[in-house]
This record gives structure tokens, sequence and C-alpha cells, in this order.
């Protein structure tokens, strides 16, 4: 009798997995699968970090150059021509050759002074010349830094990037522009590499869609591709086929959108991962019916320990989760959170001992997951320390943030300390923790119920 129920079910269990291999076998010949999505979608954050972290090395040199104590001096001091010429051409040429720029330039804002590695270039003239109006531009513009691209007459091989970036007075004035430069060709040859990793084909583009960086020189400022651009925050991702795709995602910073397209070379017959289902089915079959076999003599159902990144109290995830889905070799792997918050309770041994400690807890986290909604993830940290990573800029981060204080006074006999701070994708997670961290210490020196931000 046994072997007969065991037979019966062996049948039915088996037939179903048939089934399903037919259904799933055409749901994958018809493109519709998930993973493959979720998939391309982690390979464009993953190429898209890169290539920030490439562009990130000039852009550190030149912030560097741009608060360089000996550098505000010699803006705030020009005298002599000739004298300047000499004590600029030697600075600059010691920072392209410490740091491997193909030229390393400053603009004066006092004098239009324009200084090389190699000679005072010129005097330049925003108003009367059409290649000096990028000055008055980035002036007025008061971003950061800015990226130029310098397509030379003599062709690729002369061709530079030039790394814009602002130089102000410790009052805000404008004193002057430094600008390193590197060979474009450095960047293409980057990118050219990215490409035959990943198997894919990248560019970059400004907020119109003319094309900033490519692997085909001659497409540069002469091609567009605003027809692939998608005006919103975060990755813009659009399935082609199985797993073709096409992507785009603005970075602010830079002022360029990113793009990433794939013709879906990587699977091209979807009967592979037909057979992956199939070997994934049969595993299953052997597991049913084990189960069924336990079941039929009566064994005690086995209880699964919890899950090791979930936090058992408040059902979130936990330090665990974040550093084995969040984190890879330290760094963010995801574009996806902007900021970074880390709050904790005022006075936690008190109100632990004159309230509920549990009750608490879960108090602050139902206010916070309903400040936060669908635009991030709280985690808690250990003891009375949680995590928030926000899917939002910094402004909006701290309005809520603000909220969720005032909620916490309000009606929970409690308050909170908070720490806010835009995440940077080039310093690490620790670093970006720690900044957070920091503030929220700040503020509970203070006497807490507070948000501190960058």
């Amino acid at each position: 009798m046994l072997k007969k129920s065991i037979t019966v079910l062996s049948s039915i269990v088996i037939f179903v997995n048939l089934v399903l291999i037919c259904v799933l076998f055409s749901f994958i010949a018809k493109g519709g699968d998930r993973k493959i999505e979720s998939s391309n979608k982690i390979l464009c954050d993953e190429i898209f970090t890169k290539l920030l972290e490439k562009l990130n090395e000039p852009i550190i040199i030149s912030r560097m150059m741009a608060q360089d104590s000996f550098l505000l001096d010699f803006l705030r001091n020009e005298g002599e021509l000739k004298h300047d010429e000499e004590v600029m051409k030697e600075y600059l040429s010691r920072i392209k050759d410490e740091f491997g720029f193909s030229q390393a330039t400053l603009i004066s804002a006092k004098t239009h002074r324009y200084y090389r590695d190699d000679e005072m270039h010129k005097i330049i003239n925003p108003l009367g010349d059409s290649h000096d109006v990028w000055f008055n531009k980035f002036e007025q513009s008061n971003v950061d830094y800015a990226f130029n691209i310098y397509r030379s007459p003599s062709g690729f091989e002369y061709s530079s990037l030039y790394i814009n970036f602002r130089i102000n007075d410790d009052d805000g004035t404008f004193l002057g522009v430094s600008s390193p430069a590197f060979a474009l060709k450095d960047i293409i040859d980057f990118i050219v590499e990215l490409e035959k990793t990943y198997n894919v084909k990248i560019n970059t583009t400004d907020d119109l869609g003319t094309v900033m960086l490519d692997n085909n020189y001659s497409d540069i400022g002469i091609t567009s591709l605003a027809y692939l651009l998608c005006k919103k925050e975060g990755l813009c991702y659009k399935q082609k086929g199985i797993s073709g795709f096409v992507a785009s995602q603005y970075i602010p910073n830079l002022d360029w959108y990113f793009v990433v397209r794939s013709d879906g070379d990587g699977i091209k017959d979807s009967s592979q991962l037909f057979y992956l289902v199939s070997i994934l089915l049969f595993a299953l079959d052997l597991l049913v019916l084990f189960s069924a076999r336990t079941a039929l003599h009566g064994k005690k159902k086995i209880l699964l320990e919890p899950k090791e990144n979930i936090d058992s109290l408040t059902g979130l995830a936990n330090r665990n989760y974040f550093k084995e889905q969040l984190g890879e070799r330290g760094y963010f792997n995801t574009t996806t959170y902007k900021c970074i918050a880390v709050f904790d309770i005022d006075y936690f041994k008190e109100a632990n001992d004159n309230l509920n400690g549990d009750e608490a807890l879960l108090s602050v986290v139902k206010t916070m997951s309903a400040l936060l909604s669908n635009n991030g993830v709280i985690l808690r940290w250990g003891g009375d320390e949680f995590v928030v990573l926000f899917e939002m800029g910094i402004e909006k981060a701290y309005k809520i943030c603000k909220e969720f204080c005032k909620q916490i006074e309000e009606g929970k006999m409690i308050t909170v300390s908070v720490g806010l701070t835009a995440i940077n994708l080039f310093d690490n997670i620790k670093t970006n923790y720690h900044r957070a961290a920091r503030y929220c210490y700040q503020v509970k020196e203070i006497g807490g119920n507070g948000v501190k931000k960058d």
C-alpha cells in the first residue's frame, strides 16, 4: 500500500513537472525571463560604477589643485606676467608629470591668463572668442566641476578630456579654474576594454544626447543618442528580446548620461536555459518524493532556523544582508541608493527601563517605514541603531528625517538622533557609513532629537 501511494504521488509530480517544463520553455523562448532582466540591470550598475571610478581619478586631482593653498595665494596676488608664467609653468609641469596627465592648465578669473605646463598660452576673451565662451558659462553654472572634450585638428591621438574645477576664495569669490587633462585615447581604450569584457556598447552623452565618449572617435560631438535617454532618476531599462537591452542613467555630478546597449549575444540559444530549468525540476521531483516518504512514515517536520540576514524582532534585513547584498569588495555595487542615514533612540537604556524596549524599537521602525514608503530600505544595524538607504536626493531625505524626529517626539515618549549623508560611490561603504554615524553622534552630543546632514 505504501509503495502504491509513493508510485501514484511520483507519477503526479512528474506529470506536473513535464507541464511546467513546456510552459517555462515557451515563456523563455518569448523573452519573458525576469531573471535575465535583473542580471542585466546588475551588469549595468557594475559598468557604470567602473566608468565612474575611472573618471573620478582626474576629478580628485583637479579638486586637490583647486584647494591647494599655493594656487589660491598665486591667484590672489598675480603680478608681472613673465614671473608668474615661470612660477606656474613649474607648478603645472610637476602636476602633469606626477599624475600622468597629458596637460595641466590654469585659467585666472582676474587676469584671464591661460597658463599651461609648457607656456602662458593666451589671454582668454569669453566675450569675443567663441572658443572661450565656456569660461563664462562655467562661472555662471555654479557647478564644482565639468568635463570638456577637446577634439584636436591633428586627430584622435592628440585629443584630450579636460576636467574643469572651480577655484573659489574663502569668501566664495570665483578665482579661476584648474583644468588638468588626460589623453582622450586612454579613456576610450578603457571603454573598449569594458565593451569587450561585458559584450556591450557603451557611450556617454550630454543632456541633449550628443555623444561625448565613444569607441569611434568620429562620432564624438556629432552623433545623437537622444532617442535612448530617459529623463528620470535612477536606471532606465528597456528589454530587447531574450537578453538584449538598452539602459541609460543620468549622473548629476558630471551632467552626463551613461548609456549601455546589448543585442543579447550573451544567450544565443534559449535551450541552454531550458536544460537548466529541467535539471532543477528533476531535483524538485526527488525532493518531493523524499518529503512524501517522510510524511508517510510519520516523521516529525524539521523546523528551519531563521535566516541569518533577517532580524527576528523587526523583520528587517540586518547587517549581514547589507554586507552580502549591497556591498562588494567594500564598495556599493549599485547606484540605486543616493543617501545613507544612521539613527538610534536617545537614552535607550533609560527608555528600555521605563518603557517596553521592543515596543519602542518596533514603533520607530513603523514610523520610518511609513515615511519612507517604497523609496528605500531600512536595516537593523544592531541594538537600537538602524541604517536607512534612500532612493532620493539628500534634500528630500532630510525632510523625511526631520518629519521622522517630529512624529517620534510627539507620540512615542522617546526621541531619536539622525545622521544623514549623500552616498559617494568613490568612497568605500565603511567611509559612507561612518560619515553618517558621526553626524548622528554629533546630534546626540548636543542633546539628541534632531538631524544633521552634509
